[in-house]
């Protein structure tokens, strides 16, 4: 197992933006250079195999040399639909099969659909994780912590679009006032996730916090959304750029909320204007 070695500690600043792709879809290539081409970067979270395909490992290795690679465990398993001894099995075996590939430490880990247990949490660490990737809609948040030394990495946007009721179903899911109250004040009537998007990176820039887009290249082909991604990614560069928001990976991100201290892994704005208390369980 690959053990990354301690860095200096890093303030974050009052804006993040990161990214992140799930499944290793060989279009994740594609994925790679609109990243390149806007001066982002981002996670790639890769399982050994799935049924919708997954790129050749000559191709992983190769994008490693330019992003992060996550595990996204070895055979895309619902950890949540599956027993422990197997869970377990998924969760070491997909670390150790990305270091092996990438010859890079594999610090992040996204449950397929961002499924997991509490059971699964020792497990996560023991792995020797530093965080996981969640599957959320409308959070503005920094990392938070799940216990012991783990950190759960939250997201934003997903790019593709959702009917309304999976947005109050994710805020809800995830007793999460401050979300569902994001998606009434900004999200409603935004109908195209390029629209929410925009939206939601004005917020993010006016009250701080992490940005974090996700989705799966396979997605972004059948809807034939490849000009809509790269307008987001486009305008993402440029506020990157303009705003002194740095681009992280998920790794580097949670890296340095981590070293940063108990400070930096905090919540965001929206959720301190609302006297509700926030209690999240894992998806």
């Amino acid at each position: 197992m690959i053990r990354t070695a301690p860095s200096p500690l890093l303030p974050m600043p009052p804006l993040l933006i990161t990214t992140s792709w799930d499944d290793g879809h060989p279009a994740d290539l594609r994925i790679a250079e609109l990243l390149d081409r806007h001066r982002l970067t981002g996670t790639f979270y890769i399982p050994r195999s799935i049924e919708s395909g997954v790129m050749p490992v000559t191709r992983v290795r190769e994008l490693a040399g330019r992003f992060e690679v996550g595990a996204h465990t070895l055979n895309h398993v619902f950890l949540a639909d599956t027993d422990l001894q197997t869970a377990k099995s998924e969760i070491e075996g997909s670390k150790n099969w990305v270091e092996d590939v990438t010859g890079h430490p594999c610090p992040m880990f996204c449950p397929p659909a961002g499924r997991y247990c509490r059971d699964h949490l020792p497990i996560f660490e023991s792995a020797g994780y530093l965080a996981i990737r969640s599957v959320e809609f409308m959070s503005l948040d920094r990392p938070r912590r799940r216990g012991g030394g783990l950190l759960e990495m939250p997201t934003t946007l997903q790019a593709f679009d959702q009917p309304p009721k999976a947005f109050v179903k994710n805020a809800l899911k995830r007793r999460s006032p401050g979300n569902l109250w994001r998606y009434v004040a900004h999200g409603r009537a935004a109908g195209d996730w390029t629209v929410l998007a925009k939206r939601l990176l004005a917020r993010a820039r006016s009250i701080g916090g992490v940005f974090h887009l996700w989705g799966h290249s396979w997605e972004v082909e059948q809807t034939g959304g490849w000009g809509r991604l790269e307008q987001v990614l486009k305008l993402l560069g440029e506020v990157s750029a303009a705003a002194n928001a740095p681009c992280l990976t998920n790794g580097e991100l949670c890296r340095r909320a981590r070293q940063g201290g108990d400070g930096d892994i905090i919540g965001n704005g929206d959720v301190g204007r609302h006297p509700e208390r926030v209690v999240r369980s894992p998806s």
